[in-house]
């Protein structure tokens, strides 16, 4: 009976909102599955794609053609230098996007078939009789090609998902239920593409990606449609907001952002952790050698994601972010530890690679709440707001990234993987070098974990910032006249929740435990419902300084004299700014600093100088004669 109103209530949930979002949501379930069509077509496209990667462990290049690890290590060190020009251009294309479909859809539709395209040229070309040369010359040109237009197409799908609703809560479910639809592509190309490569010789023969991965990625490139003309794009900003921070600046404010450094060197120090991925496909594919048991496998062992994403939502509910993080890396640590006694059995290999894999397939959901949420901080603390910079700002790590690439490669090379893979066929030096992964991944996971430990963005602190966005988008459109009701509905609304909050009672959680506590049956369950409510109502209520603080902004002194300053900035003529010298920054670095306020208002006024100077001469250099005020009819024409 309990099944039967579960799936009734199921139904009337989804037909009653299928077009029409409940109330406090964004999303429709009709976008919502418009967004997994799409993302069934994103993993689709890149089936090919992917199985170009330049990676030590890659089966197509290292073992198929025949590119040896360091070299492919080379060809991914210079990619990685090249990205940072790749990194600039497309920032300033996407982050300056302004289309009516948004900024990321128009890519969804339409950067995946170059990528195709590419990618099944690629597989075509005649290796067989090329040279050692010819072929490195190959993969490395190709490769590039793929990855300045990859990022167009991949991470403006994954762009897409942390702006399509500012509800962090309903952000969490979006993905979760997202991830479990659009998972169904890689389960069935995970079942049906290893029994397909039977006929085609197997992963090792170029035969399996012309005819049997090549028509899948292909197939994909409809789908795409589907979320780039069926979703929205929700970012809080006013109705009039136009991107105007450079690529540069923006790349130094997200420098500034202390949550996006955690994450930047969790996954810098961490890069060990993932050592145990080949395990899998490598076990059969060298020693078991039965394709279609693998291939039934890999789909058993898709599952685990589509469970994980299933939980997800329930868990970042119950145990936030961070825990749920360090809960995901611990268990890695014993999971990993694990395989060093067992790998050499590939069925209890197994069972403990899909535990694994499903405690992975956790951060599926979470990173990307995690990376929606410092960008809302970023754009909290420095009022832009910014997408694909924060690849570009990743760049300053990259000396590091390019040196630990190399430890994985090199480790291969130690035990004779060159351009021959067939040693791994030999059982010996396979559990050698599967005993040293274990190992190095173990520790991995150890150093990934450590950063976490110091990030600090709850889910109630999001929220406050949430609200601070959309009451600033309100006072913007204000600003400049041009109203959206979307835009009002939410300022208003978190005005008034915000001010509720704060004049709301501190909820007496430990007598209202006591109270549950001596309760028993309906009365116990309907107490602990309330206590819950509380408990969450409390902790929210204990971050919303962050709004207050700035609802209340202007009453401070330190706001007070920044609107001081800026009266008598617009109360002198324009064009004297041009006379303004560096005498104003001396002035502002000699200000005292003896307290909190006075280092904020000193660091304020420096940079209001730098400005002042910049814009003179500005002013300088194009109005050599003077601003002059333009004609206001032929601007409206």
């Amino acid at each position: 009976m309990k099944v039967k109103n579960i799936v009734s209530n199921v139904y009337k949930d989804i037909t009653s909102h299928w077009k029409h979002p409940a109330q406090g949501n964004f999303v429709s379930y009709k976008e919502l599955i418009n967004l997994a069509l799409g993302g069934m077509g994103n993993q689709l496209t890149m089936q090919l794609v992917w199985q170009m990667g330049l990676s030590a462990g890659n089966t197509l290049l290292g073992s198929t053609i025949g590119i040896r690890p360091i070299h492919l290590q080379y060809m991914l060190t210079a990619q990685t230098i090249l990205n940072v020009l790749f990194f600039f251009i497309r920032a300033h294309i996407v982050d300056n996007t302004r289309t009516k479909w948004g900024r990321f859809r128009p890519y969804i539709a339409f950067a995946g078939i170059p990528l195709a395209v590419l990618s099944v040229i690629f597989v075509f070309l005649p290796f067989q009789t090329m040279s050692y040369n010819e072929k490195f010359i190959c993969v490395f040109v190709f490769a590039i090609s793929i990855s300045m237009i990859q990022p167009l197409f991949t991470d403006t799908y994954s762009e897409l998902q942390t702006v399509i609703t500012p509800n962090s809560e309903e952000r969490a479910k979006v993905l979760s239920i997202n991830s479990i639809i659009y998972s169904f592509a890689p389960t069935l190309t995970g079942l049906f593409i290893p029994i397909l490569s039977n006929l085609t010789g197997g992963y090792t023969n170029i035969n399996t990606y012309r005819y049997v991965l090549a028509p899948v990625s292909l197939i994909g490139l409809v789908l795409n449609f589907f979320t780039a003309f069926g979703c929205k794009e929700r970012v809080v900003t006013s109705s009039t907001y136009v991107q105007k921070v450079g690529i540069i600046e923006g790349a130094l404010m997200i420098l500034k952002n202390k949550h996006w450094w955690i994450r930047q060197i969790a996954s810098l120090i961490g890069f060990l952790e993932s050592a145990t991925g080949v395990f899998f496909s490598w076990i059969y594919i060298y020693s078991v050698q039965d394709m279609t048991a693998y291939g039934i496998l890999n789909t058993v062992m898709g599952t685990a994601s589509g469970i994980a994403m299933a939980i997800t939502p329930f868990l970042l509910k119950k145990l936030g972010n961070k825990k749920l993080l360090i809960y995901h890396n611990l268990l890695n640590v014993v999971f990993c530890f694990i395989l060093i006694f067992t790998f050499k059995s590939p069925t209890i290999m197994f069972i403990i690679m899909y535990m694994n894999n499903l405690v992975n397939a956790l951060g599926l959901v979470y990173n990307q709440v995690m990376h929606s949420e410092v960008k809302d901080y970023q754009q909290y603390i420095c009022g832009y707001r910014m997408d694909f910079v924060f690849g570009l700002a990743g760049m300053i790590t990259m000396p590091i990234t390019l040196l630990s690439g190399y430890v994985i490669p090199y480790v291969y090379e130690c035990f004779g993987l060159t351009t021959n893979y067939d040693i791994l066929y030999d059982p010996n030096v396979r559990n050698s070098l599967f005993l040293v992964l274990c190992i190095l991944a173990i520790i991995g996971a150890v150093l990934n974990l450590i950063p976490f430990c110091f990030y600090s963005m709850s889910k109630e602190k999001h929220q406050n910032i949430i609200r601070v966005l959309r009451y600033r988008a309100l006072f913007d459109d204000f600003e400049s006249g041009d109203f959206n009701a979307d835009v009002i509905k939410n300022g208003v609304e978190a005005v008034r929740s915000g001010l509720e909050l704060k004049n709301s009672p501190v909820p007496d959680l430990k007598t209202m435990k006591e109270i549950m506590k001596s309760l028993k049956g309906e009365d116990k369950e309907k107490a602990r419902k309330e206590y819950l409510k509380a408990k969450a109502f409390a902790a929210e209520q204990a971050e919303v300084g962050i709004f207050m603080e700035e609802l209340n902004k202007f009453d401070t002194p330190q706001w007070q004299h920044k609107l001081e300053s800026a009266r008598k900035l617009i109360a002198k003529d324009i064009s004297a700014l041009a006379f303004m010298d560096e005498s104003i920054i001396v002035q502002a670095r000699n200000m005292p600093k003896h307290n909190k306020t006075e280092r904020a208002l000193r660091k304020y006024y420096i940079k209001q100088a730098k400005a002042i100077v910049k814009s003179g001469n500005l002013i300088k250099k194009n109005y050599p004669d003077g601003i002059v005020k333009p004609d206001m009819d032929k601007l409206n024409e």
